[in-house]
């Protein structure tokens, strides 16, 4: 299977690309160096930076490669893979796919943009590699999830993300399918990814992209010196599959290479809307219509019931310490949503913190798990954010939202306006928001674009 991959993922030109793939390829880069823009002046940034010079090796024969930012850091490409990666998951804002679970784009785009930079691809060639990379990552991922994250705990952005990491670096460096098989397959031996994480606000969220594009990228360069991955590396009896399906042994591999090259994963990602962890986006979705549609403010607000699954159900937490912990915080996101009518933005969670008002929300919000969502969810276990919101007011009116599956997915997606928009957001009060345009534009124009260096300076 990995040597079909592998041979597919060598074999992609531009040109067999179909138009919607190399849009939403071009969208989902844009989106993702919006999150790095974001990451390198966030709360995190002073923690990222100290660590790129405290883990900064040159690698001997390799030019240097620019971090994002104003200053002229130059750096390892392993440190810039690591540190831009870590960058683009801090807004936790950063693209999904549903059908495989995780966050592709928070690997593969940081590797691309760096990696980029040090082999001189031009635009065309950097589309073409995203798209085959997002469907290795696609691909495996359907066939073990939602299985393995929710029964086992397993991270996709860090199980898949390491395999499709090696791809991209293979096909951005021009390995041959005998070295991109070997790759792939190294790769798939030595990746991983847990989230346990969500339980506390820790650090893991924004590390498990970084620890993937490494695997990935360390892959390629063990491949080229004549290091050998097993052809059975994704099937095999000890293999990538065996490892991470479910606790219920459920796998299926038939869709893996069901039209390679002709169904390109990268057209069914999601981008999101709300920064915060993705299984709380319905429930948000439906908190902001009912807010907006009978005019509520918190005063108004006696009680609100979030009737959900038990997946989602696990994220019930009225008093979140950190940053990431109020992120993945059923009471905390929807509390701010209700007061503030978004929740968009890393400022307005450490400012919600010391928020009287959002606070008072908190206590009134409850998390029900609710049999008619779990068994939903289990005639539909990719609609893993399904949630029943019940709000009811002081004046004695009760209004509920049922939402299957929040918006910037398949079924709603974002145009490039959106985009543009969310864009604009995510890099305002940077030094990057004073050429948001001629950046914005460079983008949406990528296959004609030689280098993109100007991506990295301010």
């Amino acid at each position: 299977m990995i040597v079909e991959l592998a041979d597919y993922v060598t074999r992609l030109q531009y040109e067999d690309l179909s138009e919607r793939a190399i849009e939403v390829g071009k969208q989902a880069i844009l989106d993702s160096y919006g999150n790095m823009v974001f990451g390198r002046y966030s709360e995190a940034s002073e923690r990222i930076m100290e660590y790129a010079q405290l883990a900064d090796t040159v690698i001997q024969k390799e030019d240097l490669v620019s971090l994002i930012g104003e200053q002229d850091i130059r750096t390892s490409s392993d440190t810039a893979v690591f540190v831009h990666t870590m960058m683009a998951r801090c807004a936790d804002l950063d693209d999904g796919y549903r059908h495989a679970m995780g966050h592709p784009g928070s690997v593969l785009v940081p590797l691309l943009l760096s990696v980029a930079q040090l082999h001189q691809a031009d635009g065309k060639q950097m589309i073409t590699a995203i798209v085959a990379a997002y469907d290795v990552y696609a691909r495996l991922g359907e066939a073990i999830n939602p299985f393995m994250y929710r029964e086992r705990g397993f991270d996709a952005t860090g199980v898949c993300g390491a395999v499709a990491a090696a791809a991209l670096v293979s096909k951005l460096t021009k390995a041959n399918a005998a070295q991109t098989k070997d790759a792939m397959g190294i790769a798939s031996l030595f990746t991983g990814g847990l989230i346990e994480y969500q339980n506390d606000g820790t650090s893991g969220k924004i590390l498990c992209s970084g620890w993937a594009a490494l695997t990935g990228l360390r892959a390629v360069r063990l491949a080229s010196c004549g290091f050998t991955g097993p052809d059975a590396a994704i099937e095999g009896k000890y293999g990538f599959f065996q490892a991470f399906q479910g606790t219920s042994g459920y796998c299926d591999s038939s869709q893996v290479l069901k039209n390679l090259g002709q169904d390109f994963k990268i057209t069914d990602i999601y981008f999101k809307r709300h920064a915060c962890q993705r299984g709380l986006h319905a429930t948000l979705d439906a908190v902001l219509e009912l807010r907006e549609r009978y005019d509520l403010t918190p005063s108004k607000i006696k009680s609100v019931d979030v009737r959900t699954s038990s997946f989602v159900y696990r994220l019930a937490n009225p008093n979140p310490t950190t940053a990431i912990g109020a992120q993945a915080s059923t009471q905390f996101t929807s509390a701010v949503a209700l007061k503030y009518g978004r929740m968009d933005s890393e400022n307005l969670i450490f400012r919600s913190f010391e928020d009287p008002e959002v606070q008072e929300l908190v206590q009134k919000i409850t998390v029900t798990k609710d049999e008619g969502v779990q068994q939903y969810l289990a005639e539909n276990p990719t609609h893993f954010c399904a949630a029943r919101v019940v709000l009811r007011t002081h004046e004695g009116n009760s209004y509920e939202k049922w939402m299957p599956l929040p918006l910037g997915d398949m079924g709603t997606p974002f145009g490039w306006d959106m985009l543009e928009q969310k864009f604009n957001h995510l890099i305002a009060d940077t030094p990057c928001e004073r050429t948001k345009q001629a950046r914005f534009d460079l983008i949406r124009e990528l296959e004609k674009v030689n280098n993109i260096h100007m991506l990295f300076r301010f």
